[in-house]
This record gives C-alpha cells, sequence and structure tokens, in this order.
C-alpha cells in the first residue's frame, strides 16, 4: 500500500505537538479522534519511525517527533508561499509576458499597444525577442516565448492562432527613383520568393538584385531611390513618404498577422489580460 504525506497530516502533526492530546487536537481540528489517529499512523509509516508515546496521560514526543515538529512548521509555510504564488499566476495582472516578433512587423504594432498597456497594469515586465516569423513560431511551442505575432502561421496542435492584422506585399518604388534596374529583397521570406515568380511571369526584369535581412533596411533604401523593393505595406508606411507608390499591375501577397499562444498562457490572469488587450488595441 502506497501513503504519502500531505499537507493536511502536517498540520494535523503540528496541532499535536501543541495538545500532546489526540482528543483535545481532535476537538480543536473539528475531525474525529480515529481521523487523527489514522493521521499520526501514516506518519509514522511513511517516517519509518515513532513520532510519540503514548501514555494514559497523553502524548510525547520523541526525538525523531521533536526534529519533525522543528521542520513542519516551515514546510507547512513554504506550501503556503508556493499555492499564494500559483494563485497570484491566476488571479492578478503581475509578472513577465516574453513576446516575440519580427522586429518590422514590431515597429507597427507595438508602440500601438505597449505604452497604454503598461500604463494600465503597472506590475507587467515585458522581454521582447525578434527574428523570423517561424522562429518565433517554433520558440512559442517549446515554450522560450509566451505568446508571439507571426506572419503566416502554421497551424500547430499545441498552438492556439487568432488572426489580428492583413497585409498587402507588393512591390515598391520612389518617385525619386535612380535605379529602375535594380530590385531590393529580403531573400529568405516565402513572400519574396512567391512574388519574384509571379514578377517573372509578369515581365517584370531586374539587371541587379540586392538583398538584406532587414525590411527596415530596405524599407529607408526604397524611400532613397536606390531601387525598387518587394515589401509590406505596413512596413513602407512607416517610412512617412508619400513619394513612396506601389507599382501599378504588379503582383500582390496577402499577409495575415496573427497572435500565437499556448492555452496554458491563456489560464494566467496576465495571459488573458493581454490577449484581450491585443485584440481590441490591434484587431480591425
Amino acid at each position: 500500500m502506497i501513503l504519502m504525506i500531505n499537507q493536511t497530516d502536517l498540520k494535523y502533526f503540528i496541532e499535536l505537538t501543541k495538545t500532546l492530546h489526540v482528543s483535545r487536537a481532535a476537538e480543536r481540528l473539528g475531525v474525529t479522534q480515529p481521523t487523527l489517529s489514522h493521521c499520526l499512523k501514516r506518519l509514522e509509516v511513511e517516517t519509518k519511525t515513532e513520532l510519540f508515546i503514548r501514555s494514559k496521560k497523553g502524548l510525547t514526543l520523541t526525538a525523531a517527533g521533536q526534529r519533525l515538529s522543528e521542520q513542519a512548521g516551515q514546510l507547512v509555510s513554504q506550501w503556503d508561499e508556493v499555492m499564494r504564488s500559483v494563485q497570484n499566476e491566476t488571479e492578478n495582472v503581475s509578472g513577465l509576458i516574453r513576446l516575440g516578433c519580427h522586429s518590422a512587423v514590431a515597429q507597427y504594432t507595438l508602440p500601438a499597444l505597449l505604452p497604454q498597456f503598461l500604463q494600465k497594469y503597472p506590475e507587467i515586465n515585458m522581454n521582447l525577442a525578434h527574428g523570423l516569423s517561424r522562429h518565433m513560431t517554433e520558440d512559442v511551442i517549446s515554450n522560450k516565448l509566451d505568446i508571439a505575432f507571426a506572419v503566416n502561421p502554421v497551424a500547430h496542435p499545441d498552438l492556439i492562432i487568432k488572426e489580428i492584422i492583413q497585409d498587402r506585399v507588393t512591390l515598391w518604388k520612389s518617385k525619386k527613383c535612380l535605379n529602375a534596374d535594380v530590385l531590393l529583397i529580403e531573400p529568405s521570406l516565402l513572400q519574396t520568393q512567391d512574388l519574384l515568380r509571379r514578377l517573372n511571369k509578369k515581365g517584370f526584369s531586374f539587371n541587379r538584385v540586392i538583398e538584406s535581412s532587414s525590411l527596415e533596411v530596405l524599407t529607408q533604401l526604397v524611400g532613397s531611390g536606390a531601387g525598387y523593393g518587394i515589401l509590406p505595406t505596413k512596413v513602407m508606411n512607416t517610412l512617412n513618404d508619400g513619394g513612396v507608390t506601389a507599382v501599378k499591375d504588379a503582383p500582390e501577397f496577402l499577409d495575415r498577422i496573427c497572435m500565437i499562444y499556448k492555452q496554458e498562457f491563456r489560464r494566467l490572469k496576465r495571459g488573458a489580460t493581454f490577449i484581450d488587450f491585443v485584440q481590441k488595441t490591434l484587431s480591425h
């Protein structure tokens, strides 16, 4: 038979050490004497030692019982602290949120979101991570991140995916473009690879292709007239330059910017609060 000491056993034991009398301890605890006797027996079986010496006058602690008495109160206090901490996770809007998103997506989402959120919830801390959306998705799955804003995420059984924004990736140029034969791209993006094939079919051609891993750098280069660029509309709009326009008849790729997280994050008070705040602030 498997016996295990639990928190109730320790609380009952502590009361026994105070009264040194089973019937009096049972009365103070509001339990029956057999219940208390069974608890004491379970403790002695688990610890493999006698904790009290019984007599007609009551109970006397053994040396082992005295040692357990010294530790039991501390164990109960530690457990109570653990339980309070766990309850805080589900009841209070506090703690750390680890958020991931592509740095280009962060440019137009986080300024619209974090100032008001951090002001409203002063006990929240944030850690931000940036990278490709597929890497952010992997980090949420592996619990390295709590939540991420991912572009066109692939369905996964562990993930909840909520679309918050749509965007359009296409070909852009500046009115002051000096190099019509230059194409500026981020080659690792699936959107770029798709649009390159479709641009070729439509007869668009460029003699020089400049690659960069930074959409922000590419945006600045297009705005400065360095060449044409394949970029998302919302990233392009961060330039605030009316002189940059989408190229007529160029193909488009529809992006879904989604919030991805696990159900466990939603169960936390800070998680549910942040998810709801994002949906109210960014979704349209």
